[in-house]
């Protein structure tokens, strides 16, 4: 599921409200140690801009 996301986030980059929207769904689906997982991805392969907003999204699941 997380290969997935991934593929899933690739096609949404340039989309910043639906790629947030997307992350927020993939938390729906996968465990903590991929959410991490995917956080690591997400910074890695399209900076901190995105980065930033992945963890505001996970930050107002949790509130």
């Amino acid at each position: 599921m997380l290969e997935h996301q991934k593929i899933v986030l690739l096609g949404l980059a340039k989309n910043p409200y639906q790629f947030r929207k997307e992350i927020i769904k993939s938390s729906r689906w996968l465990n903590q140690e991929q959410i991490e997982d995917l956080y690591k991805w997400v910074k890695k392969e399209m900076g901190s801009y995105y980065s930033q907003l992945v963890q505001e999204a996970l930050c107002s699941l949790s509130a």
